[in-house]
């Protein structure tokens, strides 16, 4: 049979979804679950039974699309190479071999000095048995569909290798042993990854692949936008949405983590002082970036996910199995010790038995759900707007240093058409519901926001550039005398703490913010952090700290916080107090290692309150996204000049991964994938529900040379920055192709045109706000 006749939902009610995180080691964890889940199946239809038999989609990151290949890799009888009891002792067996350890102090010592100019690990076994284990298979022959995230470093952008598509692109076809190889691929443990792949005309396509982790750690979100794609495409596998049916009511979600540490690892004033070298390696060469990346988009994932399950009343459709009370060496993607192993099977037995949860984003503890059950018997249940609006308004600007130049210009000539319709004092405060930034586009946010003595935004729009014109250059100080001794004078100082003190990025933000509080803003705004003491994301969120007054800081602490880049600035370190007198401790770094785009976190904070019955939003079905309308603010890429490779990458150790052509490929890499699996997914669901409209990304993918950095604030490089976000309002709207990661022309429409349209709807619905409210204003 073909996987289709095998695997369609068409005469099925729900359509099933595996997911499991990336994790080195710790996929003992979900395979001990696996292992479980299966077991309980066999119970039900015999011994035969396989997982694969059961869901329509398996996906996994990194060690997790090891574990899905396993699953799904067809034997010599066209049926799984592995059952789920076989996966814990495939890892027994050959993690020591893939991660070999010494027990040496002096040689740990030496190979991790040795680390520095290479891959901790050479991968020569790993590469070997995955080659000898799934053979000449490729990903068509999958005994179900399967979705396995990577990301292309010379292209700069993630590559999902989807069984949905194969049919249009066949070059994705490759060996299910090289996507492996690339989705296992972390940075700084794993060599980077190129293979080509060559489809039934003789079309060749080059791979320079990275861990899938810096995508989509938590790979649910992806495949859930697989599956809505084809939804929306028509494909006859799956039965046509009812009138009134809600889209995510159709999935069955299994999403299954490798544990987190409860340790709070990192502490901001620490952290202040790192340069490169401390961001790779922390105290104890533990790979401080890597984590922070992966533990932010799982996290991330795991709440949105929960949000929209709730707000649908279909939390079980949904279950998350983690356990975030990992410590010690448990934490790690790599000790491979005989005991480190066995006591991971320990972790996930125990997990078992342990409570649904769903992680809490203000204490990022896990929560037992109500009414309490455990995993376990989860899983054998499973085996068995605005008031007086129309619409709710979203803008959100992305992460990128001084190319928040790029969004000012658009934000400009978005004021100023409002202004045209509604008059001189028409401000973009005045017509979002939720104004949205991360790094960069936190400031743009809080300059937008922020209250003057008149009650009015501190900034005009028209004010952003300048602004950004006359303190980049202090911000990010250039040194105009360029000589090799002092290229590597600077390569010395950024290896041994940040690159600028952010002395007086912090005076500014602090002059102009005074002491305004996120409780003043004059819309509802969202600004990503990430948390390094807590391993988790900090949202502050106008509508959370309504709730939880202990995030109710001050915004120069929080714009301070959500722009301090890795390598780049000190991390921020502040504490708030309550009226009762708690108090609350934040080590914060720059939020696009959680959210470089912030637009879907904006959305699921809105419909969070919808689903608690916050009164703004009474009259909204919590999912109807055609009732939102939301812009989204790129900062622009260089995608274009195809930056790293995988070839050069796979010799990288830490500082290749750290410094690299005046670039930071780690920090490159993670904020990429985050920015456009965001994009990915919203233009996906737009166009599902028939509202693509209602969603309008403007994004530049062209930049080239220092126009492309994030901190080469030189008045030549400021300048055109504002020319390139001049000459994007001239291009056509596009969206983000995941298969070329180039944006294509989306609409004949320029970004302009577009830009003038949005204007028009938002101040229609001003004005009907106005009309319906009691108070004559909206």
């Amino acid at each position: 049979k073909t996987r289709s006749s095998l695997h369609s939902p068409t005469n099925g009610s729900l359509i099933t979804v595996l997911s499991i995180d990336g994790g080195g080691i710790r996929g003992i964890i979900p395979g001990t679950i696996l292992n479980f889940l299966e077991s309980e199946l066999q119970k039900l239809d015999g011994q035969d039974a396989r997982l694969a038999d059961y869901f329509d989609v398996i996906t996994g990151t990194s060690t997790g699309g090891l574990v899905t290949a396993m699953l799904t890799t067809p034997n010599e009888n066209n049926r799984p190479l592995y059952a789920a009891k076989d996966i814990n002792p495939f890892y027994l067996e050959n993690c020591p071999k893939i991660f070999p350890q010494s027990s040496s102090p002096l040689v740990n010592v030496a190979e991790n000095l040795e680390s520095l100019r290479r891959p901790k690990y050479d991968g020569k076994y790993l590469h070997k048995l995955l080659k000898e284990k799934l053979g000449d298979k490729h990903l068509h022959d999958t005994l179900t569909n399967v979705v396995i995230p990577t990301f292309d470093i010379k292209r700069l952008q993630p590559v999902i290798f989807s069984s949905y598509q194969l049919k249009k692109k066949p070059s994705l076809d490759a060996l299910l042993s090289d996507i492996c190889i690339g989705t296992s691929a972390a940075p700084y443990y794993l060599p980077t990854y190129q293979f080509k792949s060559t489809n039934s005309n003789g079309e060749s396509r080059e791979f320079n692949l990275t861990d899938g982790g810096v995508a989509a750690n938590n790979p649910a979100l992806v495949a859930m936008s697989e599956v809505t794609k084809q939804i929306h495409k028509g494909n006859p596998d799956f039965l046509p949405m009812g009138e009134n049916e809600q889209l995510y009511g159709r999935f069955l979600v299994i999403s299954l983590g490798t544990g987190t540490t409860s340790d709070e690892k990192y502490d901001a004033n620490e952290a202040a002082e790192w340069g490169a070298f401390g961001w790779l390696i922390g105290s104890h060469f533990s790979a401080p970036l890597v984590d922070i990346f992966t533990h932010a988009g799982s996290d991330m994932v795991d709440f949105h996910l929960s949000t929209i399950f709730q707000a649908l009343q279909s939390h079980d459709n949904y279950l998350r199995i983690q356990d975030d009370t990992l410590s010690g060496t448990l934490a790690s993607a790599d000790i491979a010790t005989e005991q480190n192993l066995n006591d991971l099977v320990k972790v996930g037995e125990a997990l078992l038995k342990k409570p649904v949860s769903r992680v809490n984003f203000d204490t990022d503890k896990s929560k037992p759900v109500r009414p309490e059950i455990t995993n376990a018997e989860a899983l054998v249940r499973i085996a068995s707007s605005p008031t007086y609006g129309n619409i709710v308004t979203v803008l959100s600007i992305d992460g990128g240093g001084i190319r928040g130049i790029i969004p000012g210009t658009i934000l400009k000539f978005l004021e100023s058409e409002l202004q045209k319709l509604d008059g001189e004092e028409a401000r973009l405060a005045d017509y979002f519901d939720v104004i949205a930034g991360t790094s960069t586009g936190g400031l743009v946010t809080a300059m937008l926001t922020t209250p003057d003595e008149n009650n009015r935004p501190l900034f005009a729009a028209k004010d952003i550039n300048n602004f950004y014109l006359e303190h980049c250059p202090k911000i990010f100080p250039q040194d105009s005398n360029y000589t090799l001794i002092g290229e590597a004078m600077d390569m010395v100082k950024a290896v041994s703490g940040p690159k600028y003190d952010g002395k007086y990025l912090h005076k500014i933000v602090k002059e102009l913010l005074g002491d305004i509080q996120l409780s003043d803003t004059l819309t509802n705004v969202i600004i990503p952090t990430f948390d390094i003491k807590r391993l988790q994301p900090m949202v502050f969120s106008s509508y959370e700290e309504k709730k939880n007054t202990s995030i109710n800081a001050l915004l120069s602490d929080i714009c301070i916080g959500t722009s301090a880049a890795p390598t780049y600035l000190p991390a921020h370190h502040f504490e708030t107090k309550t009226s009762t007198g708690e108090s609350r401790d934040f080590d914060l770094i720059d939020g696009g290692v959680a959210a470089n785009n912030p637009a879907l976190v904006a959305i699921s904070e809105v419909t969070k309150e919808i689903h608690q019955g916050n009164s703004d939003f009474f009259a909204i079905r919590s999912t109807e996204y055609g009732r939102f309308l939301v812009i989204s603010l790129g900062t622009g890429s260089a995608k274009s000049e195809e930056k790293y490779d995988a070839d050069d990458a796979a010799k990288w150790g830490l500082l290749g991964w750290l410094t690299k052509g005046g670039s930071t490929p780690l920090v490159d890499v993670f904020t990429q994938a985050s920015s456009d699996m965001v994009d990915f997914h919203l233009a996906t669901v737009f166009q599902a529900l028939d509202c693509e409209k209602n969603y309008l990304r403007i994004q530049d993918d062209t930049l080239e040379k220092t126009v492309s950095s994030v901190d080469i604030a030189t008045q030549e490089n400021l300048n055109n920055l504002v020319k390139v976000g001049e000459e994007l309002l001239k291009k056509p709207v596009s969206r983000v192709n995941l298969q070329t990661g180039i944006y294509e022309p989306a609409h004949q429409e320029t970004n302009e045109e577009a830009l003038v349209r949005v204007a028009q709807i938002l101040s229609r619905e001003r004005k009907g706000r106005e009309m319906r409210s009691p108070h004559g204003k909206a």
